[in-house]
């Protein structure tokens, strides 16, 4: 199975530097061969969670045959396994979206990027090793930043400049918070970090676990460094907003919680808790106070984005793990609604010229799928009971209970107050504002919205199995022990 897992790197790797040939073969056949890429992505990603989910061990991936810390490896436990199959299903229905959203070329281009940012994020999400992770961060970012400005009109490459600046403070936070834990360590494999954390300085620690996650913070959208990220969720293709929300960011938040937990045994390791819970409670603020006064919906969309990710910050600060899974299972569902989400503005955006609230003034009756699909997006976000937000969030609560921290729970419903003020505002305007012409909805993309509509139900009135799911994907990251015993570390004692 550990050949199908390294596929997983491998498969979108070569099929981008396939595309510069293809596009010579048929300039037409780019797109198409996009989502097949990404739909044998999705196949893959399938097998290996039901190989994790069935046997409940981690698939190993050992680079070169060399066992770590020598070498290099790929660790696709819980959560991997879990967050791998969503990048994947993510990717292929934006690959099939972008089929009809993008029409600026040259999309061979668009394509490598696209594929690119897909690996970044599956690397991320696998790796064992924080130098690598680096690397895949810097794939993913890169990425990210061109296709920001894809669209070549001013404004689009504002924000990719902002995102690249931003970005580039970012990786030298994390190169030197690298070299910090590397210098006291002697060691970039985190099973081994993990093994040896309780004899690190205890200032080495603190100071590179807070440049650690101050560096991780831009993609993962955490206040003060995500200023670029409303600018760039305008102006990036529709498929790409989809891709930043559904799993980008979660790539950074799911590394943010491995580093952290890595290094739970280091001396003064709950002060940067503290720091995650306070940057995590000032995003959710933030984001929500500016999602309020937005004018343009898929602005609107992506300050609530960035209020949702504060709030998984927050649940992976609890410092337990309930707090975890709790943030897992956010994560999770936040990915599903957002996907809809961003895909539906996007198409609305797409046929009626912009994304402008007056846009979606009798969208209802011009547009009903695609009026329905934000309608229970919206719904679910606000954590609606039998929407699958409402369990995410009730999870929270629970944990935030668990772990005395009771104003978290005011946190959360004062955000979702908020979001009900705007949420329920634009719902008004898509069904009680304004007439217009029926527009003829594209039925591969109605399917797909109805699809994640039908999960977003699903997952609302059956939550069970998925919180077991959820579980076991955040006890994958609080339970360090059981992951240094699984990664095979060579002749290596504490």
């Amino acid at each position: 199975m550990s050949q199908y897992a390294s596929l997983l790197i491998a498969l979108p790797l070569f099929s981008a530097f396939f595309i510069p040939i293809l596009k010579r073969i048929s300039k037409n056949a780019v797109m198409p061969f996009l989502a097949l890429v990404t739909l044998i992505q999705s196949g893959i990603a399938a097998l290996v969670f039901k190989e994790v989910y069935t046997t409940g061990k981690p698939i190993i991936v050992l680079a070169g045959g060399f066992r770590p810390p020598i070498g290099i490896n790929l660790y696709i436990g819980h959560f991997a396994a879990l967050f791998v199959l969503v990048i994947a299903v993510a990717s292929f229905l934006m690959a099939i979206f972008s089929i009809k959203a993008v029409s600026i070329e040259p999309k061979d281009k668009y394509a490598m990027l696209f594929l690119l940012l897909m690996l970044g994020a599956t690397g991320m999400i696998s790796t064992g090793d924080i130098f690598n992770l680096f690397v895949f961060m810097e794939i993913t970012a890169i990425s990210a930043y061109a296709l920001t400005a894809y669209n070549k009109t001013g404004e689009a490459s504002e924000a990719a400049l902002k995102y690249v600046v931003l970005g580039g403070v970012g990786s030298s936070f994390f190169l030197v918070g690298i070299a910090l834990i590397y210098g006291s360590l002697g060691t970039l494999n985190m099973a081994h970090i993990a093994q040896l954390a309780h004899l690190i300085n205890p200032t080495a620690a603190k100071a590179g676990l807070a440049l650690l996650i101050f560096g991780l913070a831009v993609e993962a959208e955490q206040f003060p460094l995500n200023a670029w990220a409303p600018d760039a969720y305008q102006e990036a293709p529709h498929p790409v907003t989809a891709m930043f929300s559904a799993f980008v960011v979660k790539a950074s938040l799911y590394a943010i919680g491995r580093i952290l937990y890595i290094l739970s045994a280091a001396e003064g390791w709950s002060s940067i808790l503290r720091l995650l819970i306070i940057l995590g409670t000032l995003t959710v603020i933030i984001g929500e106070m500016s999602a309020l006064r937005q004018s343009n919906v898929k602005r609107m969309f992506a300050y609530s984005s960035i209020a949702q990710v504060g709030l998984i910050a927050v649940g992976l600060a609890l410092g337990t793990a309930n707090g975890v899974s709790a943030s897992v299972f956010h994560m999770f569902n936040h990915a599903i609604v957002k996907a809809l989400m961003f895909l539906a503005v996007g198409y609305v955006a797409v046929e009626l010229g912009g994304a402008e609230m007056d846009k979606f003034e009798g969208l209802g009756k011009r547009m009903p799928v695609t009026a329905f699909a934000i309608t229970i997006g919206a719904i679910s976000i606000i954590g609606v009971p039998l929407f699958n937000i409402f369990w995410s969030k009730m999870q929270l609560i629970l944990a935030a209970l668990n772990a005395q921290y009771t104003w978290v729970v005011a946190l959360i419903l004062g955000a979702s107050l908020v979001e009900a003020t705007y949420y329920i505002r634009l719902i008004h305007t898509i069904w009680f504002k304004g007439e217009g012409e029926k527009v003829k909805e594209n039925s591969v993309l109605a399917l797909v919205m109805l699809l994640l509509v039908a999960l977003i139900i699903v997952i609302g009135i059956y939550p069970e199995p998925f919180w077991n799911v959820m579980q076991k994907a955040g006890n994958d990251i609080f339970n360090v022990a059981q992951y240094v015993k699984n990664v095979p570390l060579m002749g290596v004692n504490p």
